[in-house]
């Protein structure tokens, strides 16, 4: 019995909790984090997602005719892998402005940025205008998506679980997601409206931008809701600390500075994210964007269905997102 006891106190001991560790919650701000920081995420993966559903589309108008529909389609999927060489870039310089600047800004700047790029795919000439300075140029543009969208991500998740209350911060950031899966699923949905009542001629010679074009107008709405967040408490404490820091240099030392030394310190926590994550996206983007065209170019369905039978897919997994999310904050992640 005295035994059990000794272990109830260790176990007690481990547990107990700081004042600092405990994050009181403004409901209302809350409500403005979430609401700004999801809606921008989902016009985020519209811009990301729209083009693998005019994959097909758009490797036809960047190449040569004279090039075989095969490689016309590795082209445009090149492309689009493009975004993933800047994503990592963008978390890392975009991530740690965030902890200078403050998130909100950084957030702001890469719906901004997100938008201005799509909107550009939208209005750039193809191959037969620009001859080889086309696909150079779509190739920049998909860059700076992917620079856009990996701040956005490493932002937008930081923001939610600093925001979050501490029972509820799984559900919380798990809605992070919830958007980015709406955002494909919008692109998928517009994509096929087009598709059902235009004919392939008027697709493939203008209305093939509009849902390009359309981020414009999504994203000044989406930076409307941005606009109205504030940084989080947990933020302004850090930047008071950081200031206090600065007048007493020892406060800081043991703060890893730079990526290099943050490597250092946090290399098994980095190494278990990075397969995490590179797992759960190898999934996810071949559902979002490559599964149209491989229904397309390789079953042999036409455009139409490629996209309407990922929609449905689409939306189960955007509402399953929440579910895991919840248990996770019941069970542990």
């Amino acid at each position: 019995m005295e035994a059990k006891n000794t272990r109830k106190q260790r176990f007690l001991r481990k547990r107990r909790l700081k004042v600092e560790d405990v994050n009181v919650v403004d409901n209302s701000m809350l409500k403005k984090a979430i609401g700004g920081t999801v809606v921008g995420n989902l016009m985020e993966w519209y811009d990301v997602g729209v083009y693998g559903y005019l994959a097909v589309i758009i490797g036809k108008l960047f190449m040569p005719d004279t090039v075989e529909p095969a490689i016309q389609t590795l082209f445009s999927l090149g492309v689009f892998a493009v975004t993933f060489v800047a994503r990592p870039l963008g978390g890392v310089i975009l991530g740690q402005l965030g902890d200078r600047v403050g998130r909100q800004k950084i957030l702001v700047f890469t719906l901004l940025m997100m938008a201005t790029a799509t909107f550009g795919i939208g209005i750039l000439p193809d191959y037969s205008v620009w001859g080889v300075a086309a696909p150079i140029l779509l190739v920049v543009l998909k860059l700076a998506q992917g620079f856009s969208t990996g701040g956005e991500y490493a932002g937008a998740t930081t923001f939610i679980t600093e925001y979050a209350p501490d029972k509820r911060r799984g559900f919380f950031a798990s809605l992070l997601d919830l958007g980015s899966y709406m955002g494909f699923a919008l692109g998928a949905a517009f994509v096929s409206i087009l598709q059902l009542t235009l004919s392939d001629d008027v697709m493939e010679g203008f209305a093939w931008r509009i849902p390009f074009l359309v981020a414009l107008p999504l994203g000044v709405i989406a930076l409307w809701f941005r606009a109205k967040i504030e940084d989080t408490p947990a933020f302004k404490e850090a930047q008071e600390a950081a200031n206090r820091a600065s007048e007493d240099a020892r406060s800081a030392a043991d703060a890893p500075k730079g990526v290099i030394d943050l490597v250092k310190a946090y290399w098994r926590e980095l190494l278990t994210g990075f397969v995490l994550v590179s797992a759960a996206n190898t999934a996810g983007y071949a559902l979002t964007s490559y599964m149209p065209t491989y229904l397309t170019e390789t079953l042999e369905y036409d455009p139409v269905h490629g996209n309407l039978l990922t929609l449905p897919i689409l939306v189960g997994m955007s509402l399953c997102i929440p579910l895991a999310g919840k248990l996770s904050d019941s069970v542990g992640r």
